[in-house]
């Protein structure tokens, strides 16, 4: 009514458009939002109302033209610019990104949102916890309600290394918000950071009800919760990712040990490996999006185990980690075949490499380290380098600098089976933290595991032994320090295995 009195009643349009926004009707909405520019170039609130529905669409370099207006406009708000912040695609603006979230909060000290999202930035793009800590205590006590802010709190202190103030953090929080499957998920890597097993597992169930649910499968038979098997048929799916699979995987003896009849659901690119390693089980590789039709010609049934659940019930301490030497097998032929193969190469210190590990969404940039800054380590005499890089990321010509030679085997590139056999041929496994560390100390071979300052869960905070692996050894980043010294602690240590083989 207010429109028809006044057709060009520029904030009454917008109001329209904004109450369209509010009942779900986005294109009604939209044609508000442009007949207020039509009248008005520069409102303010019709940019951030239009370019909020462009987002929305996905269209997000149009949607930062909106709003990039109505932040530089002089009814720009705190608001505007944390918009600007949220619209902003990342990693190629981040900068920008940064500066509005630092403009939103001179605007409004007490905007919550844009402190969080600055915290974010620096603690997962800058690598600076202790500023991050600063911005979230500021969210918190802007918004105590929200449990978000706390989760974004916690992670702050966990990535300084002061775990036990974050389970504690933690612990206050959960209480307040029992409710927050977030809260549970990050207290329980805290605890496996430290090592706490038994209290963690329980935490470490939350997973299924983060990240859209993407854990559960709905295979349909009762949950096994950690009732004796003897005699009983169980179904051991996957999840996660292929280094999970590989390392919660070595809780698959266990089972078979007590007398169960395992079938095992696997990444299609591990079925080989686990047909030869569980020769008592039934192994099926499938994508997780499959049909399940394979299940009827199985044993029935009786109940079924995300892979990921098994230490729940069957790595409650430390001590419950066995001190096996490998779980899983190579095939010994190929293995047989890939030694005289490299033997044919001299008789040097046969050592894999991988320098690669993760995506953008699990830290790769933390995880991996330019092939350029392993020279201290190529550049050693009496050593035969060998790729074991996988996937898309291993070049067809690996040049990291001169005098340096990394032989490289497409044929074991492209087949985890046949990486396994040549890693089992090797004298020594280096690695960054992804599929190959996993893969080398489930065969039980040599691995030394280089290791971000900021590790995950699975490698504890500090120390060099491994639970899940006896055979590997961490080298650990310092914090702040870069690769140099990780890289220049295990070069000296190739270097002397090195001067045994050619003396030995």
């Amino acid at each position: 009514r207010a429109i028809e009195g006044r057709h060009d009643y520029v904030d009454a349009i917008v109001a329209l458009g904004a109450a369209y926004v509010q009942c779900g009707k986005d294109e009604d909405a939209a044609d508000q939002f442009q007949l207020a520019l039509a009248f008005d170039a520069g409102c303010a609130q019709a940019h951030m109302g239009a370019g909020r529905l462009l987002r929305k669409r996905g269209l997000h370099e149009e949607a930062v033209e909106h709003i990039r207006r109505a932040a530089g406009s002089e009814a720009g708000s705190a608001e505007a610019w944390f918009e600007l912040g949220l619209t902003l695609k990342r990693p190629e603006h981040e900068a920008e990104a940064e500066a509005a979230y630092r403009r939103a909060l001179e605007l409004d000290p007490g905007h919550a949102g844009a402190a969080v999202n600055l915290g974010l930035i620096l603690l997962v793009e800058r690598a600076d916890p202790v500023a991050a800590e600063a911005l979230f205590r500021r969210a918190v006590a802007s918004d105590p309600a929200l449990p978000a802010t706390k989760v974004n709190l916690g992670l702050a202190l966990h990535e300084q290394g002061r775990l036990t103030e974050a389970v504690e953090f933690f612990d206050r929080a959960i209480v307040e918000h029992p409710e927050s499957a977030d809260l549970r998920w990050h207290r329980a890597i805290a605890r496996l950071l430290r090592g706490d097993y038994g209290d963690a597992w329980e935490d470490h169930e939350a997973r299924r009800r983060v990240r859209d649910g993407r854990f559960e499968r709905g295979f349909p038979y009762p949950e096994w919760r950690g009732e004796p098997l003897a005699g009983r048929n169980i179904l051991i799916h996957a999840e996660q990712g292929l280094g999970d699979e590989i390392m919660f995987a070595s809780c698959i003896s266990d089972l078979i040990e007590q007398g169960a009849r395992c079938v095992i659901e696997c990444d299609p690119r591990l079925a080989a490996i686990y047909a030869r390693s569980f020769p008592q089980a039934v192994v099926h590789g499938a994508r997780r999006d499959e049909d399940r039709n394979w299940l009827a010609q199985e044993p029935a049934i009786e109940v079924q185990v995300a892979v990921g659940t098994l230490p729940r019930y069957l790595r409650k301490s430390r001590s419950d980690f066995p001190r096996r030497d490998a779980y899983l097998t190579a095939d010994a032929e190929r293995a047989a075949a890939w030694r005289e193969r490299l033997a044919a190469q001299g008789g040097k210190l046969k050592v894999g490499i991988s320098w690669l590990g993760g995506t953008a969404k699990t830290r790769s940039g933390m995880r991996s380290i330019p092939l350029e800054q392993w020279l201290p380590v190529l550049r050693l005499k009496n050593v035969q380098f060998v790729s074991l890089q996988h996937g898309m990321e291993a070049s067809p010509r690996i040049e990291p600098g001169p005098d340096v030679v990394v032989h490289q085997f497409p044929d074991a590139s492209t087949s985890l089976d046949e990486t396994a056999a040549l890693t089992t041929a090797l004298d020594l496994v280096v690695t960054v933290d992804n599929t190959v560390a996993h893969l080398a100390g489930a065969l039980g071979r040599p691995v030394y595991v280089l290791l971000p300052a900021s590790p995950d869960w699975r490698w504890l905070w500090e120390g060099e032994a491994v639970p899940w692996y006896p055979s590997a050894r961490a080298y650990r980043q310092g914090r702040g320090e870069g690769w140099a010294p990780v890289v220049a602690s295990v070069a000296a240590e190739i270097a002397r295995h090195a001067a045994r083989v050619s003396t030995g």
